[in-house]
């Protein structure tokens, strides 16, 4: 018995089960802590990120105002009233062809910046969809790609293009008639307007016959503008409405929809 008393009085006294758990709890909590304290670092970082993405550069202001109260007198004083006159005519399943069709003839543009920016697949889509809209879709008029087998357009410009590839966005610019954009957008146009195929359309040097392609390709632009706004009016009033600024807001949401577009 002395023997046994020995021996237990020799092994190391075990800790309390009540301070091991204390103890437990303790350093999960200063984990806890710590990572908190990461996360809210990380957050702040995200934070700034996200701020310094959201600066938008503004130095033409006074001009892009100016520019901004032109197109929205020109909106509510000539393109709402001939949309309005265009959609009493046009019943929507035409408007709605038309907007097809405009959109199957400029594919080129679209196809051609799904190649320069490596999207393969896209491209593919872009490809497919013009065949089956312009063959079986009565020129495009119809887009039974998209209904019947589940192809989807992929808006992609030269604005876009040129993000891809790195070019940054530049300051704001408000064009007259052509609303919101950047320096990158602007020359993106530039490239748009080279990639459309109505562009090439009778190339000639009798200035008689280009003025007639450059008339084609205006009303062609012209027509999309007043079609798309017959199909949305009242989008651009709740826009304004639901703004305080609607410059601001106007903006905002422009650079947001462009660095969106690029991220895809």
């Amino acid at each position: 018995m002395e023997e046994v008393k020995g021996k237990e009085e020799k092994e190391p006294p075990g800790e309390d089960p009540a301070r091991q758990e204390e103890g437990s709890v303790k350093k999960e909590e200063q984990d806890k802590k710590e990572e908190g304290a990461t996360d809210e670092d990380e957050e702040d970082e995200e934070y700034l990120e996200e701020e310094e993405m959201e600066t938008i550069a503004d130095p033409l202001k006074p001009f892009n105002q100016l520019m901004f109260a032109f197109n929205d007198k020109l909106y509510f004083y000539l393109l709402k009233p001939v949309a309005q006159a265009y959609e009493a005519v046009l019943p929507e399943p035409v408007r709605l062809s038309i907007r097809n069709f405009i959109s199957n003839i400029t594919t080129p543009v679209r196809l051609l910046n799904c190649i320069l920016q490596g999207k393969v697949e896209k491209a593919g889509i872009e490809y497919s969809r013009f065949m089956v809209n312009t063959i079986a879709g009565g020129l495009g008029f119809f887009d039974v790609a998209k209904k019947y087998h589940n192809l989807e357009k992929h808006d992609e410009d030269f604005g876009q293009t040129l993000g891809f590839y790195g070019l940054k966005e530049g300051f704001y610019i408000v064009w007259p008639f052509f609303g919101p954009s950047n320096v990158r957008d602007t020359l993106g146009l530039i490239g748009d307007f080279f990639s459309d195929p109505f562009v090439y359309v009778n190339p000639t040097t009798d200035l008689r016959i280009t003025k007639i392609n450059s008339d084609i390709h205006s009303g062609i632009n012209a027509t999309y503008r007043v079609n798309e706004t017959s199909l949305t009016l009242g989008t651009y009033e709740e826009f304004k409405e639901s703004s305080i600024d609607p410059y601001v807001s106007m903006r905002s949401a422009y650079f947001e929809m462009r660095r969106k577009k690029i991220k895809e």
